[in-house]
C-alpha cells in the first residue's frame, strides 16, 4: 500500500494511518469518529497537542513610548531645520549678493534669525518633554551601580571603611546590580521586539502601497482616491521608519 498524502498539510503519512502524523487529519474519505456527538479518538487528540504551534506573544509598543519616539524624531527635524538655517545666515554673512538690494538682503538675514530663535525655542519645549525610555534608565542605574563598586573597592583598598562596612555595602550593591541587569535584559529584549513589529509594520504598509498602486492602474481606484491613499499610507510608513530608527539607536546606545 502507497503513502497517504494529507488533505491539509501535504505530507505524507506511512501507509495504513488513519490520520496524518504531522497535523491530525484524517486521512480517510469519511471517518466515523467525526460525526456528530462524537468524541475524538486518544490518539489524534494526542497528535494535535504534539504539534500546536505556541503563539507568539507579541508586546505593544505602550502609547508613552511611541509619544516619546515622535518627540526624539521632532528634534532631530528641528536641529536639521536649524543646521540648515544657520548654514545659509553664514553664507549671506559672507558678502552681499547682487541679485538683491542691501534692504532685502538685512530683510532676508533678519527673517533667516527670527525662524532660528522660534526653532530655538520649540527645541527647548520639546527637550523638556522628552524623557529617558525603561532600557535606558535600566542601562544608567546599572552604570551607576558598577561605579558604586568601583569606588567601595576604592575606599576599602586604601581603608577607609572597615570590613564590615565594605562587606554590608558590597552585597547590598551586588544585589541591586543583578537586580537591574535582568531589568536592562528584560527591556532590552522588549525593544528588539518592538523592533520586529515595526519592521513588520513598515513591510505591511509598502505591500499595501503597492496593491493600491495596481488597484489604481486596472482601474479599480480612481486617481483622486489613488493620491489620497497613498499620501496617508506615505505618512504612516514614514511615521513608522521614524519610530523603527530611533528604536535602533535606543538599542545600539543603551543596548
Amino acid at each position: 500500500m502507497s503513502e497517504k498524502v494529507c488533505p491539509s498539510c501535504g505530507k505524507k503519512s506511512k501507509a495504513g494511518m488513519k490520520y496524518c502524523m504531522y497535523c491530525g487529519t484524517s486521512l480517510e474519505e469519511q471517518d466515523e469518529w467525526f460525526g456528530e456527538g462524537k468524541a475524538k479518538p486518544p490518539e489524534l487528540e494526542s497528535l494535535q497537542e504534539d504539534i500546536e504551534e505556541p503563539v507568539e506573544n507579541e508586546e505593544e509598543i505602550p502609547q508613552d513610548t511611541r509619544n516619546q519616539l515622535e518627540l526624539r524624531a521632532k528634534l532631530e527635524e528641528i536641529i536639521g531645520e536649524t543646521s540648515a538655517l544657520t548654514g545659509e545666515i553664514d553664507k549671506l554673512m559672507e558678502g552681499l549678493s547682487g541679485d538683491i538690494s542691501i534692504d532685502e538682503y538685512k530683510n532676508k538675514i533678519k527673517a533667516l534669525k527670527n525662524k532660528v530663535a522660534e526653532l530655538k525655542i520649540e527645541r527647548e519645549e520639546v527637550e523638556n518633554l522628552i524623557k529617558p525610555l525603561p532600557l535606558e534608565q535600566a542601562s544608567i542605574k546599572k552604570d551607576e551601580l558598577k561605579e558604586r563598586l568601583e569606588k567601595l573597592k576604592e575606599v576599602h583598598k586604601s581603608k577607609e571603611v572597615s570590613n564590615e562596612t565594605f562587606e554590608k555595602l558590597r552585597k547590598e550593591y551586588e544585589s541591586e546590580f543583578e537586580d537591574i541587569k535582568r531589568k536592562h535584559k528584560k527591556e532590552k529584549e522588549k525593544v528588539e521586539n518592538w523592533v520586529v513589529q515595526l519592521e513588520k509594520d513598515r513591510k505591511k504598509i509598502q505591500e499595501e502601497i503597492e496593491l493600491l498602486y495596481a488597484r489604481h492602474k486596472t482601474g479599480e481606484v480612481t486617481e483622486e482616491e489613488y493620491q489620497k491613499n497613498k499620501e496617508s499610507l506615505k505618512k504612516q510608513f514614514n511615521k513608522t521608519q521614524i519610530s523603527l530608527e530611533n528604536l535602533r539607536i535606543e538599542v545600539r546606545q543603551w543596548g
